[in-house]
């Protein structure tokens, strides 16, 4: 992760149960337009967070 927001916005986001830091990272991806880097960061943190939930 390159983007020191996308960073401050999985600090703050560790601090919801998993099933809200799953839906805030939609929702901002959805916020974000095609093609934009920080788009794909958030995605790779809700990947990140998608695989981590299912290996519990």
């Amino acid at each position: 992760m390159k983007n020191t927001a996308v960073t401050g916005v999985a600090e703050r986001l560790k601090r919801l149960p998993r099933c809200h830091r799953i839906a805030h990272l939609r929702v901002l991806i959805g916020l974000q337009p095609v093609g934009c880097g920080r788009r794909d960061e958030l995605s790779e943190l809700l990947r990140d967070e998608i695989s981590s939930a299912s290996s519990e």
